[in-house]
């Protein structure tokens, strides 16, 4: 994974216990891909979890530094990172850049809980209208 913006971003100096941005990385990954978002659930899967104590290398860094490190360092260079790991897939043949697909999902507003729109509903009015 080319991780080139993201270790740019990262600048040299710090406090006493420094933790790598590849470790914080790849632990933040591993738990969305995981479903553990929340960086007090993934510093717990730090302390208990084999697979995330074998990403983070046996290191635990706490809920304020994978927090910060989410917030301040990888927010600004998340676009980079994401559009050089989808070149990187393209170049191995992974994904083709040519397909698209668009999740359809109706998300419904807690202001207005009946503003959507159903195909049914918009060709009853065309046919009253038309």
């Amino acid at each position: 994974m080319e991780l080139t913006p993201l270790l740019l971003k990262y600048d040299k100096g710090g406090g006493a216990s420094r933790f790598h941005p590849e470790m914080l990385f790849k632990v933040l990954v591993y738990g969305y891909m995981t479903r553990t978002y929340s960086s007090r659930m993934l510093a717990k899967a730090l302390r208990e979890n084999v697979m995330f104590m074998w990403l983070a290398g046996s290191q635990r860094p706490d809920f304020r530094t994978i927090n910060t490190f989410r917030s301040s360092k990888l927010k600004d260079v998340m676009d980079e990172v994401f559009i050089a790991t989808v070149k990187a897939l393209a170049a191995k043949g992974y994904v083709k850049l040519e397909d698209y697909f668009v999740d359809g999902t109706k998300i419904e507003s807690a202001a207005n809980r009946y503003s959507f729109v159903w195909k049914r509903g918009i060709a009853t009015n065309e046919r009253k209208d038309g």
